[in-house]
């Protein structure tokens, strides 16, 4: 190999580098959860019964509408089973991560049900929804921005977390909040707080600030998604 073709490599392996290095600063072409999904979200063999592009329905059309849409703060989803929540979030967090490139932090009910998310549900998508590999080079690598807990974006970090310890609400800052099966989770985090609370300050001075719940309902009087949809 003579030396023009080294310097041919060594300036394609620099303007690649400097491309992604300034991924971070672009400005995509605004784009609705909905018509991001439609173009980006897949189903992966894991999570669900076939595997393929998605379509939402047309009542999940209203929701991704709202989660998108900057306007808005709070999404409260009380629903059955079935009906297609948890792909909805995914597709959103897909989406704020590489769409919007914000910060997000989602909770399960507990550490097992968050562990279980990320290895079921994230990292599928994070490999079937080609779009992601653009702003997750750390994609397949064993990597610290790459955990069970963190997801480190160009442009964004997303951490999955559980709900039953305080210190999972502390020490960050985010701009979309997820809350998934809330009723679930404790009414009251070890004494601090009900965890709709504490997610919300999580998200407080954030720019476009976004929480979302979403949970099948249980006890009536005791039930946090009523006590959120009610309000």
């Amino acid at each position: 190999m003579d030396l023009s073709e080294l310097t041919h490599i060594a300036q394609a392996e620099v303007e690649h580098r400097l491309d992604r290095g300034m991924a971070a600063w672009g400005v995509p072409e605004p784009m609705t959860l909905e018509e991001w999904a439609c173009k980006n979200f897949y189903l992966s063999a894991e999570s669900s019964y076939v595997e393929q592009a998605w379509t939402p329905w047309t009542f999940q059309r209203a929701i991704m509408a709202c989660i998108s849409n900057d306007d808005i703060y709070e999404v409260d989803f009380k629903k059955s089973a079935r009906v297609g929540y948890t792909k909805i979030i995914l597709a959103a967090m897909g989406y704020f991560a590489e769409h919007k490139r914000r910060n997000q932090t989602i909770w399960q009910p507990t550490d097992d049900d968050a562990e279980d998310f990320v290895k079921s549900e994230l990292d599928p998508m994070l490999r079937d929804v080609a779009v992601m590999k653009s702003v997750f080079p750390s994609y397949l690598s064993r990597h610290k921005d790459n955990t069970l807990q963190n997801k480190k974006f160009i442009g964004s970090i997303t951490r999955v977390r559980g709900g039953k310890a305080a210190k999972n609400y502390r020490r960050f800052s985010a701009d979309v909040a997820l809350l998934d099966e809330l009723s679930a989770f404790d009414a009251d985090v070890e004494k601090e707080g009900s965890p709709y609370r504490l997610a919300a300050k999580r998200v407080e001075g954030a720019t476009f600030p976004k929480i979302i719940c979403g949970s099948t309902p249980k006890l009536k009087g005791f039930c946090l998604i009523d006590e959120r949809y009610n309000a």
